[in-house]
């Protein structure tokens, strides 16, 4: 590096080092947000290692960087720009991953801006690796716990015992097993991705060879925590339960996950071409006569403190009245007094109205409302953390997507099991009189109603009925009370229409 290279690069480092803690302490909520995660929830403990390993990547750059004259990119100001429109949008329909990645994006793009295309090229792994710091993932969780409970059972019959599925739920002779939201192995999965797109940027140079990989450290930990909770029930069953239970059960998953991610490695340096010639980078310019950074870096820090600003202007849409009474049903007396066992969930402290009505002939039904007057980070009616059921206690039989006609909409049916017995329920949430079972549609019609500052509320709605002698009645009395109550439901919630309207 010559002394004009070095020149620039030293002044350019200490502009980006200042840029780069400005941007995290104008979007430091969203930045906090997942500190948080990855300190408090085992899913996302690997994210803590993110930052770290991408500036070890980085200053394994540092003789190509040498080569490279420190430019200006307007592309990555555009880059930034647009990841703020993207935060913005995710903060109006309350998707905090949204957020999240946006504020990657506003960091990428401000490191991009003052680094140059050039520079920004060589670094490209390194900064599309903080993505990695995004803890997102838990969506996948039932798809993987489904998929864990199929290859649990495809080996225990494979090994001559005897198993029935039912649900998420394994019956042996010596005992039952749940597939619980613990063994779905989806910590193992996105460490083993994390873990393994490094193994892959440093030990591969050819595209196939990496695509190779990749598609390795997807299968590997899919098949192994299988094999994994085959181990565990095995174990747990020919050591009369004294061993794989309780923190065994978790000390033996990671040992294993140990032994698979070394496995893993040793397959991949069998076949790693990253002793292959690499092509020599190309001397750079001379530094001729600097181009104006300054208002460049004023322009990125601007992006990045225009959406908590945008925010601060839509963040007191008016409110929904609140729900006070749950509706009288023609054809059903009620409501009377009732809670549902099933240990509900829901966060920002909504109004839950919970009451059981009853007709001759059919089973009582229950109704549950968690209403919420406006949504609004850490009170968000799409939440995944809300539950009407707690997993731990209730298990999900079967759960089907049903499309009921008019008056009614989508709805999930779901069986449970717990420790009440078995119970019928259906499932839905209703916006401004539009019911869904997506959450992603809540979180757009919110997003709407707070942009065009009007607020109509939002509920959870949850009908369920005691299965007794026959799953078929208990659905058929949800059916007929859903239909007979729809009507009421839809204006339970609606705003008040405003004076002179």
């Amino acid at each position: 590096m010559g002394p004009g290279f070095a020149r620039a690069w030293s002044r350019r480092l200490a502009l980006l080092v200042g840029a780069v803690l400005a941007v995290v302490g104008l979007l430091a909520p969203t930045f906090d947000q997942m500190a948080n995660i990855w300190l408090t929830s085992s899913t996302f403990n690997h994210c803590l290692l993110v930052p770290p390993i991408s500036l070890y990547l980085v200053w394994l750059k540092r003789g190509e960087l040498a080569h490279v004259r420190p430019g200006v990119a307007p592309l990555g100001a555009l880059y930034a720009g647009l990841n703020a429109l993207l935060w913005v949008a995710g903060t109006l329909v309350s998707i905090a991953f949204v957020q999240q990645v946006a504020a990657v994006g506003i960091l990428i793009g401000t490191i991009w801006t003052l680094l140059g295309n050039a520079a920004a090229r060589l670094l490209l792994f390194p900064l599309a690796y903080l993505y990695f710091g995004v803890p997102e993932g838990e969506f996948l969780v039932p798809y993987l716990q489904d998929w864990t409970a199929q290859v649990l059972v495809v080996l225990l019959r494979f090994a001559g015992m005897p198993v029935f599925l039912e649900g998420r739920m394994l019956s042996i002779p010596s005992g039952d097993w749940v597939v619980e939201e613990a063994c779905s192995g989806i910590n193992y999965l996105l460490a083993t991705l994390a873990i393994g797109s490094v193994y892959c940027y440093l030990g591969f140079r050819s595209a196939g060879r990496r695509a190779a990989f990749m598609a390795l450290a997807v299968a590997v930990p899919l098949v192994a925590n299988g094999m994994r909770a085959f181990g565990i029930v095995m174990i747990a069953h020919y050591s009369k339960y004294r061993y794989a239970v309780g923190l065994d059960h978790f000390i033996y998953g990671w040992v294993f996950f140990g032994v698979v991610i070394f496995l893993l490695f040793l397959i991949g340096n069998s076949f790693s071409d990253a002793d292959a010639p690499v092509p020599p980078h190309a001397p750079g310019r001379a530094p001729g006569r600097p181009r104006a950074l300054a208002p460049w870096a004023v322009a990125v820090l601007a992006l990045a403190a225009t959406p908590r600003f945008a925010v601060s202007i839509l963040e007191h849409a008016p409110a929904a009245t609140a729900l006070t009474a749950l509706p009288q049903v023609a054809g059903w007396e009620g409501p009377s007094a009732g809670m549902l066992p099933f240990g509900a969930r829901f966060v920002g402290e909504p109004t839950i109205l919970t009451g059981r009505y009853s007709t001759p002939g059919m089973p009582d039904v229950w109704l549950q409302i968690a209403h919420y007057r406006e949504q609004r980070p850490g009170a968000d009616l799409a939440s995944q953390v809300n539950t009407f059921f707690d997993p731990k206690r209730w298990h999900a039989l079967d759960e089907q997507r049903l499309t009921l006609e008019a008056p009614l909409g989508p709805a999930i049916s779901r069986r449970l099991r717990g420790p009440s017995g078995e119970w019928m329920s259906w499932q839905w949430f209703e916006v401004d009189g539009t019911l869904t079972t997506r959450r992603l549609d809540v979180k757009i019609r919110e997003g709407l109603a707070r942009l065009l500052r009007s607020r109509d509320g939002a509920a959870h709605v949850v009908m369920a009925a005691p299965i007794g002698a026959s799953a078929q009645a208990a659905e058929e009395a949800i059916a007929a009370f859903a239909a007979a109550a729809r009507p009421r439901l839809a204006s339970l919630h609606a705003a008040p229409a405003e004076p002179g309207r």
